[in-house]
């Protein structure tokens, strides 16, 4: 994440990261940022315009760009020639930040070209790269957005920091194979922008959750809880964590997390971070008081 370096943040702390939807300004940044990386030849690489006296590259090919791009981000709206209109949806500027991420390099001033008037250009890709996803990430941060763009390219949801601190935490090693699959994929699937895979993320973690108490006594699920709870020392906190273990496990009875029948009640979207952070929290706890987790 970006350190802070804004007045604001010095004095208040970084702004919260609650909005799940681009505030317009954040947005209209995102986009002007794709714009001025378009303009000042950090596409070059990728889509060079070659000097006319044949030594190198001196700017970009920009009607090949946005062909490509047109290509493979269809939904853009456009106002013109190579123009695109401001207002798109959140997807869609997620798309060209996405596009950018992995295409862009940084120009470099290279020879002179008198007669041509222009420098020849050489390009700088993973420092481009870096310094890019930086801006982006900036953007997204003082917009107290629940996003921030991976280093593999890729906008990923990163909700509370309460959920950060879960799947930070969360690298079972439980040797049961099929619950290390369901918590690595829950993982997976909560860092996903579209509310319905973190509520598939949410099923991942009750299965997960479910089969954890079931991995001590094969074939016994009462006996098997039991003998999970008695990895702990203090008899207090047994009985706290066997209390949760059960209010967790009628949360999930109740709403559509597991069982999807019409007597059940749905989880409200706002719910999802909270609920994720509170199974996710018992979870790791039980696999670290057994020695499960990574």
């Amino acid at each position: 994440m970006t350190s802070p370096d804004f007045y604001t943040d010095r004095l208040n702390g970084p702004v919260p990261r609650l909005n799940d939807k681009l505030p317009e300004a954040t947005a209209d940044g995102l986009y002007s940022l794709f714009r001025t990386k378009a303009q000042a030849h950090w596409f070059a690489q990728r889509f060079p315009q070659h000097c006319d006296d044949g030594n190198g590259v001196c700017g970009t090919d920009q009607g090949a760009l946005w062909s490509n791009v047109r290509a493979l981000v269809p939904q853009l709206k456009e106002d013109g020639p190579f123009g695109l209109q401001v207002t798109q949806t959140d997807e869609v500027v997620f798309d060209l930040i996405e596009y950018a991420a992995v295409r862009v390099a940084k120009p470099i001033q290279g020879q002179w070209h008198d007669y041509m008037k222009h420098f020849e250009l050489g390009f700088a890709e993973a420092p481009g790269r870096e310094e890019f996803r930086k801006d982006v990430n900036q953007i997204l941060q003082r917009g107290g957005t629940t996003y921030e763009l991976d280093t593999g390219g890729r906008i990923v949801r990163i909700a509370t920091s309460e959920v950060q601190q879960v799947i930070v935490q969360m690298n079972p090693a439980s040797g049961d194979a099929k619950l290390d699959g369901l918590l690595t994929l829950a993982k997976e699937l909560y860092l996903s922008r579209k509310a319905d895979d973190r509520a598939g993320a949410l099923e991942k973690l009750w299965d997960a959750f479910e089969r954890l108490k079931t991995v001590d006594v094969i074939g016994n699920k009462k006996q098997s809880a039991l003998t999970l709870l008695e990895n702990i020392a203090s008899t207090e906190f047994r009985e706290v964590i066997s209390a949760e273990m059960k209010s967790l496990t009628d949360l999930g009875n109740q709403f559509t997390i597991r069982h999807h029948e019409t007597d059940k009640h749905h989880v409200p979207e706002e719910a999802q971070d909270y609920l994720f952070a509170r199974m996710g929290s018992l979870i790791i706890f039980l696999l670290k008081v057994s020695n499960r987790l990574g």
